[in-house]
């Protein structure tokens, strides 16, 4: 899964750390770094991801734009 966040002001390592504490038990690394946003990876066992992680994103990220592909 790839995770665009908007920055608005935050750093990328901050952003990843953040999406690294919701998929702990996912490799999760950036993917690319724009300068208004950041793609985040996520690479879990079996390619699932739980969508209460995605709702615990939104609530890191409530001002931030979070595209998922």
């Amino acid at each position: 899964m790839i995770l665009n966040i908007v920055k608005n002001g935050t750093d990328s390592s901050s952003i990843l750390e953040c999406v690294k504490k919701t998929f702990n038990s996912s490799k999760v690394n950036i993917k690319t770094d724009y300068e208004i946003s950041v793609d985040i990876e996520v690479i879990g066992e079996g390619g699932l991801h739980s969508l209460e992680g995605i709702k615990e994103l939104e609530y890191y990220f409530r001002d931030y734009d979070i595209r998922v592909w």
